[in-house]
């Protein structure tokens, strides 16, 4: 055995601690050491021949780990300096952990070496967090070695205590490392029995006004106003009385200061109980975050006017929207058209798409920011959703003399995957390779990785200029571009790629970039994606249904704009479709109780009365059309919109720009040859 090894084990053995029962000067010190450093685990570990064994722990239900896992193990070995590993993912000791890459997913350590009364280093006083932190200051440093200090001093009287000798002043010189931990402390400490009455506070109690001596004797209700003092003593009853646990975290609550004012304190509290296990005592940190709650409440406004501005800017931009690329695409289909009025109507309609892109763009960061866009797994074949994006740029691709290519070296082809998030994110990829190469090729080459094939990887590898060092560095940053000179070539709003990261962060993968040998750059990303069970997805992605002629039927357009009622009027032009027309909701309804339709498009925001409102009107006070397909017609998108929708009644939602083709396909649902016979025919 090594002698280091050696030695520690002789010292344990000793002291005669390892397997020893829960003690409360341990546990109030773990306790300690996890309130003043803010963590949701703290330990005092000590190290075995094998295994790491913990004397008192807090935030963790282990009795030991094996020594092969120790965090601790490392502190020992780095000597009396306190270590502290900012991000154990990052730390080639602790990158493979199953600590760290399993269920508890510990990130942050830092530990201070405790010695046994006879000098050997046994283990540590560690702080854990499931999230990187800064580094500490030196004098939180400081704080840790000295509460290991204290845990030493406790091992001391620990092994003496049975030998009657110098008693009293290792209690005094425990006290005094206490009262030195917190007459150093920002935060508030204070001591009190069971009904509230304080008998230590510290000084950190004078930025509420009061010196510590004026706190002592007095009740914590002394220091809230009337109305909430029956609440402080209900919680404290609770707390000795029936709290499942010797340590609560409390919710911010109210106190007053000396000149009247109203601050925020949170707190952390910990019972001590006597040698009979009897709560006598509580021990609490408080920490003033009354600047941090007005912060939370600006930022929580800002962030709803935000996405009030978002939703409000989409709406007012998709409207426009919805003309340009309607009239340009039936204009597009003019008989006769002549050649130089056709290519304006293509530059009109390119133009128009690339802003919606934009929008979409926007609206994706802000659904990002806000957390509200939810992955909705599903089989999907992943060669035809490579075939959809390279039919999407093949257009864009063909007119550079660029070729597009797809490699499919997948052995199950079927995935389990959000396939319009992946879909979004190799469309992003594929775009942008097809716009910066002028010529040659882009190739989209499809693998499986990992142990069991269970991650998808997708290459995106072009011939174009490649990526200089300095803008690889900046790609998956929010409005980054490669070039942003007012001479560069190629436009874009810098925020595809970083959409693309996000995206795929929230799949669970990565994404990256490099340059290759050749000519050119390589975009990879790699994901989960669970094979699919072999029946669940289908061979190809399904295809719309024919509308072509054939639609007959009544169609009630609802909407606020002239123009789009008359957009949607000429894209079912057909003589054997008819079309009423309302400007508002209210006037809906009356259309609704006049008379039967076959399918009513209704826009959501109209003055009067809007789409939602109508909608469950109709359902509910209209015979002739409770029954009849309602569509949403919205500039706003989203799940919540979507929701909204389905919840006033409506049976489908078509956001704004309408596509041409989509609008038919539904109808043709409705009204095409094949569709239920027509309600307007059954009156």
């Amino acid at each position: 055995m090594d002698p280091a090894i050696a030695a520690r084990v002789a010292a344990l053995d000793r002291l005669e601690i390892l397997d020893s029962a829960p003690e409360a000067s341990f546990d109030s010190l773990a306790g300690l050491t996890a309130q003043i450093f803010d963590a949701p685990i703290a330990a005092i570990s000590l190290l075995d021949t094998d295994r790491q064994w913990f004397k008192a722990q807090v935030g963790l239900d282990l009795p030991q780990i094996d020594i092969c896992l120790s965090f601790c193990a490392h502190a020992v070995a780095t000597g009396d300096e306190p270590l502290e590993v900012l991000d154990a993912r990052l730390d080639p000791r602790m990158a493979d952990n199953p600590l760290v890459t399993g269920e508890m997913g510990l990130r942050y350590y830092a530990g201070a070496v405790i010695h046994a009364p006879t000098g050997e280093a046994i283990g540590a006083l560690c702080v854990f967090d499931t999230r990187p932190r800064p580094p500490m200051s030196e004098a939180r440093r400081k704080q840790l070695r000295t509460l290991a200090d204290a845990v030493e001093d406790a091992l001391r009287l620990r092994l003496e205590l049975t030998r009657h000798r110098e008693t009293e002043a290792r209690l005094i010189r425990s006290e005094a490392s206490y009262r030195m931990l917190s007459d150093h402390c920002h935060d508030i400490l204070v001591r009190a029995d069971r009904k509230g009455r304080i008998s230590y506070a510290s000084p950190s109690t004078r930025a509420l006004g009061y010196a510590p001596d004026e706190v002592v004797g007095r009740c914590f209700t002394d220091f809230v106003s009337p109305k909430d003092r029956k609440s402080v003593l209900g919680a404290l009853a609770q707390l000795f009385d029936s709290s499942p646990t010797d340590e609560v975290m409390q919710a911010p609550y109210p106190v007053l200061t000396r000149a009247g004012d109203t601050v925020w304190l949170e707190g952390a509290s910990s019972l001590v109980r006597d040698s009979e296990g009897r709560a006598t005592e509580v021990v609490s940190v408080y920490r003033d975050v009354t600047a941090q709650l007005a912060l939370q409440k600006r930022l929580e406004a800002a962030v709803e006017a935000k996405a009030a501005f978002l939703a409000n800017m989409s709406h007012e931009l998709r409207t426009p929207l919805t003309s340009i690329l309607g009239f340009s695409a039936l204009l597009a289909k003019t008989p006769d058209l002549p050649s130089a009025a056709s290519a304006h109507v293509t530059r009109i309609a390119t133009a128009g798409r690339a802003l919606l892109a934009l929008i979409n763009d926007i609206l994706d960061v802000s659904r990002l920011e806000a957390g509200h866009i939810e992955l909705e797994l599903e089989p999907s074949h992943i060669p035809g959703l490579a075939e959809e994006v390279r039919d999407i740029l093949s257009v864009q691709a063909s007119a550079k003399g660029v070729a597009l290519q797809i490699t499919d070296d997948l052995r199950h082809a079927d995935r389990q995957v959000d396939s319009l998030r992946l879909r979004q994110v190799l469309l992003n990829l594929a775009g942008n390779a097809v716009k910066f190469t002028d010529q040659g090729a882009v190739h989209i080459h499809l693998a499986e990785v990992g142990e069991d094939a269970d991650r998808l990887r997708i290459e995106v590898i072009d011939s174009g200029p490649g990526l200089p060092e300095a803008h690889r560095k900046r790609l998956f940053e929010r409005f980054a571009q490669g070039d942003s000179s007012v001479t560069r070539k190629h436009g874009g709003s810098g925020l595809g790629l970083a959409i693309s990261r996000e995206l795929v962060e929230l799949m669970g993968g990565e994404i990256g970039a490099e340059t290759r040998d050749q000519p050119g750059a390589c975009f990879w990303f790699e994901i989960p994606a669970p094979r699919a069970p072999p029946k669940a997805a289908s061979a190809e992605p399904p295809r719309a249904p024919n509308a072509g002629p054939g639609l007959s039927g009544r169609v009630l357009i609802v909407d606020d704009h002239p123009v789009n009622r008359e957009l949607v009027r000429l894209f079912l032009g057909q003589a054997s479709v008819t079309t009423v027309e309302a400007d508002n909701g209210q006037t809906a309804i009356e259309r609704a109780l006049a008379e039967p339709f076959d399918l009513i498009l209704m826009d959501v925001n109209m003055p009067v009365m809007d789409g939602l409102a109508a909608t469950s009107a109709i359902r509910a006070s209209c015979p002739l059309n409770a029954e009849t397909p309602i569509v949403a017609l919205t500039a706003q998108t989203g799940t919540e919109i979507e929701e909204k929708c389905f919840a006033a009644g409506m049976d489908a939602v078509l956001a704004k720009p309408i596509a041409h083709a989509d609008l038919l396909a539904l109808a043709a649902q409705v009204m095409g040859p094949q569709a239920p016979k027509s309600r307007s025919a059954a009156a």
